[in-house]
């Protein structure tokens, strides 16, 4: 369970000390401010879940203005807010500000505790709620690395700044970003996916801004952009790296004026959360005059790299799993179990098309199997050590396995010293005279 991280924003100094002790001895992490510079300074500078909050702080002022910070700047924040006696009214205002409570004093520590409790329920429940979502849309994995980008999509779904996810090719970018806005206040609405790698250069500021009827030659009537459609929304914006240099200026004005310029019309005024995702090195496209510097820093205010499948190895059983559980439902198919020796191999490639390449391996290792389980010869029919090693195990008898097994034993020690007899002996610890007793059996030279 994460534990809720604590503020106390009080200009009394003892009931700080208090309280910091109270909470701290309970297991919390907790921290106090005794001014509104310090309030402001510590929830920008750290994740804050719940703020305890005086109304005067010295002045009233103060205290809404402290609120309305954290109300506008760091929603998911819990602001309590702490009234002494003959404040309540202007504690009843605070609530309609954004306050979700008020605690007159004096306080006992126990009513502290209290909604501190209440707040770790609702963050474990939220975030249960959370992994379902990601989940639901098939992301899957454990590994640490997963982890890291699972809290970076809860974090970015908790605001309207822009995100850049990084990645190679195939280690799933547009599940994250359906994920941030699967998360996001905007989940109601659809997310629109624009792939800009995909749209000819002379049409893309078309696609995306839009433009009234008569702009240029084939603009027959008018219509909306991309961008229009996504107002209130969120739109992804797959491949950035290949926008058009000359697009790229149109595009920064929007993330930093709001506007859309249609072509042949006016500006438009729109809110909309832009995720942006690539496989290319932009800092390197900068430095080649082939992105703008000013455009990358906007669309990257927030970062999210998801790891090659090469560098959570760990993952690919459960993955393996829920494509093969998913490709035989979509079919109507009878589920097969990979076999262990499958799934090790599986675990032993390099899959460099990532997520993408295990996906279609495993449904290619579906359509293929022939009996009630997924062998290596089902997932990789090319692979003819993988034939051989699966004739072994499906063998009729001890002695012929055992045989095949000797035979592709000796091949391999023979092969890893050079054809080497007396140097492949001492390394297998086998007598050199039986070993070439061995090869003549089977038909093997050095």
């Amino acid at each position: 369970m994460k534990r809720p991280v604590v503020l106390i924003a009080d200009d009394d100094q003892v009931f700080c000390e208090l309280m910091h002790s109270v909470i701290s001895a309970a297991g919390y992490e907790v921290h106090t401010a005794n001014g509104l510079d310090a309030c402001i300074n510590c929830l920008q500078q750290r994740r804050v879940d719940i703020l305890f909050q005086d109304l005067c702080f010295p002045a009233l002022s103060d205290g809404y203005e402290a609120l309305d910070y954290a109300h506008e700047k760091h929603p998911e924040t819990t602001v309590i807010m702490i009234s002494g006696e003959g404040h309540i009214p202007d504690a009843v205002r605070a609530l309609k500000c954004g306050a979700v409570d008020f605690i007159e004093k004096p306080i006992h520590p126990e009513h502290i505790l209290a909604k501190i409790m209440a707040k770790e329920s609702q963050i474990d429940l939220e975030e249960s709620n959370k992994s379902l979502a990601i989940k639901a849309i098939g992301m899957v994995g454990t590994s640490q690395p997963m982890q890291i980008v699972y809290e970076n999509i809860i974090r970015a779904a908790r605001f309207d700044t822009p995100v850049l996810i990084t990645g190679e090719t195939g280690v799933g970018k547009e599940l994250v970003a359906r994920a941030i806005h699967k998360l996001s206040k905007v989940a109601d609405k659809n997310l629109i996916t624009v792939n800009c790698g995909a749209i000819p250069d002379d049409l893309i500021e078309a696609e995306l801004f839009g433009y009234e009827q008569g702009a240029f030659t084939h603009a027959v009537k008018a219509r909306k952009g991309f961008f229009e459609y996504a107002d209130g929304s969120s739109i992804f914006l797959n491949e950035i790296g290949e926008l058009p240099f000359h697009v790229q200026a149109k595009l920064l004005r929007v993330l930093s004026e709001g506007e859309v310029q249609k072509i042949g019309g006016e500006k438009l005024n729109i809110k909309t959360r832009v995720i942006c995702d690539t496989n290319r090195d932009l800092q390197q496209a900068i430095q080649d005059n082939l992105f703008r510097e000013d455009l990358f820093y906007r669309i990257s205010t927030m970062r999210i790299h998801v790891p090659p499948l090469r560098e959570r190895i760990e993952d690919i059983p459960a993955l393996a799993n829920y494509f093969l559980d998913s490709f035989s439902a979509a079919n109507n198919l009878p589920q097969k179990p990979i076999t262990p020796q499958a799934m090790q191999w599986l675990s032993e490639q390099t899959w460099n098309g990532n997520v993408r390449e295990l996906k279609n391996t495993i449904e290619r290792g579906v359509i293929n199997a022939k009996n009630d389980h997924i062998t290596v010869v089902d997932l990789h029919p090319d692979n003819e050590r993988a034939r051989k090693r699966q004739a072994v195990i499906n063998s009729s008898s001890f002695r012929h396995a055992r045989q095949e097994f000797e035979k592709e034993f000796i091949i391999n020690a023979l092969a890893r010293h050079n054809g080497n007899i007396t140097q492949t002996a001492k390394a297998i610890e086998y007598d050199k005279s039986n070993l070439i007793k061995k090869m003549k059996r089977y038909g093997i030279r050095p």
